[in-house]
Parts: C-alpha cells; sequence; structure tokens
C-alpha cells in the first residue's frame, strides 16, 4: 500500500509557501521555462496549530544540515526553478566532498514557490527522517531535481514509487517544526530569490549571492578559504 501524506502535511507545506510567496519585502523566484521571474507582496502570517499533527520534540526533528568544519554554507532552492535545478547539479559534488571531508556544515531549505514543491519538500523532509545520513539526502535532492526538471511525478505516488524504486525510504511525520525552521532561516538572511546560498565564514563575516554566476563566485571564495585554513 502506498504512504500517502497525511491531508494536515500537505495542507501545512502549502500554507508554507503561501507564507513565503507572501513575506512582507520578501522578492521570490517563480518556475518558467527560461529563468525565474522576481515577484513581493505583502504577508500576515497564518495560525497553522489547528491543521497539523501532534508537534513532536526539537531534537527529534529530522535535521537538514550536514557535516562539520569551521565554516557554514546554508543553500536556498526550490526544485521547479530552473537555475536552481543546473546549480545544485553543477555543485552536488563539491557539495559532497565538503561534508565527507568535515569542511564545512551545509544546510538544505527548500523554498515551496512552484505549486507542486509543497508535494516535493514534504518528501524530501520524509527522507530525513527515514535516514538522516548526507549521501541519502543528496541522493534524494538529485532524484527529486531530475522528477522536477521533467515534470515527470506529480502525484505523491508518482514521487513515492521514484523514491522506492531507488531504494530511497521515506517516514512521514508531522512537518510543523521542520518548516519553522525553514522559515527562521529564510528571514534571518534575508532570502529574496532562488536561488541563493549563504557562506558563512566567521560569525561577523556572512556572504550572501542569489544567481548563478554570484553564487560561482561566493563558491571558489568559499573553497579558497577552505583550502587555506
Amino acid at each position: 500500500m502506498p504512504v500517502m501524506i497525511a491531508g494536515s502535511n500537505l495542507k501545512t507545506m502549502h500554507r508554507f509557501r503561501v507564507e513565503v510567496i507572501q513575506e512582507k519585502n520578501l522578492m521570490i523566484t517563480v518556475f518558467t521555462k527560461y529563468h525565474c521571474i522576481l515577484l513581493s507582496a505583502l504577508l500576515i502570517l497564518a495560525a497553522l496549530a489547528a491543521t497539523i499533527q501532534p508537534a513532536q520534540s526539537d531534537e527529534n526533528v529530522p535535521i537538514f544540515s550536514y557535516g562539520s568544519g569551521p565554516y557554514e554554507l546554508i543553500i536556498f532552492t526550490d526544485y521547479f526553478c530552473v537555475p536552481c535545478q543546473k546549480i545544485e547539479k553543477e555543485l552536488n559534488k563539491t557539495v559532497f566532498r565538503m561534508i565527507e571531508q568535515g569542511k564545512a556544515k551545509v544546510t538544505f531549505v527548500d523554498l515551496p514557490i512552484y505549486k507542486l514543491t509543497p508535494l516535493y519538500g514534504t518528501y524530501f523532509l520524509y527522507t530525513l527522517n527515514a535516514k538522516p545520513d548526507y549521501k541519502e539526502a543528496l541522493r534524494a535532492r538529485r532524484l527529486l531535481f531530475e522528477k522536477a526538471s521533467r515534470l515527470s511525478a506529480i502525484q505523491d505516488r508518482h514521487l513515492e514509487n521514484a523514491l522506492r524504486a531507488a531504494n530511497i525510504a521515506i517516514k512521514p511525520y508531522g512537518i510543523k517544526q521542520s518548516l519553522d525552521k525553514y522559515k527562521s532561516l529564510i528571514k534571518k538572511y534575508k532570502v529574496r530569490s532562488t536561488p541563493t546560498f549563504v557562506f558563512i565564514f566567521l560569525s561577523a563575516d556572512v556572504r550572501k549571492y542569489s544567481g548563478s554566476k554570484p553564487i560561482r563566485k561566493g563558491m571558489a571564495e568559499f573553497l579558497q578559504a577552505i583550502d587555506q585554513r
């Protein structure tokens, strides 16, 4: 039997999507064929408690940060944003090496802007809940980005079957606290577009880059700092 997304979880993720899109002074990206279009709007955050599953304690909330080291990288993307698809694929091996070698902590934050992204984002969190391992997280992200780029999975059963075929486990849970962590990071770093990478060298040296070319520049600076340490 398929593991269906709990209705409350999907509602929670869709409300999170609306909040992200409508956040005051927040400019975000929406998928088009060739690029992302920036939008801005006003937000009043909705109360979610009535529609979610019982909350988990903080220590039981699946993590979406991996690795350790003196530096930190936070990646803000949407599965259906074309530049996001390209930059995550391009830098996947680099991110893997940073985590593998203990050179940096890497955090993934999904911005559910496109209408199908809440479905994809929910399943990504489910994979983390099943196996909080960075190799599994990167495998899941590759699969989800690939499916999004082809529009080849538009229902939960499509994603579930694809993950199962790739031997990627899922474990549903109440996702509100994970989304709260997403929102906190989006606000803290004033993310206004996707893709956005935040490179943290020191608490007083935080560099934010949006768009493919600036991100490549930021990654070069980041890797240089890592190599020189």
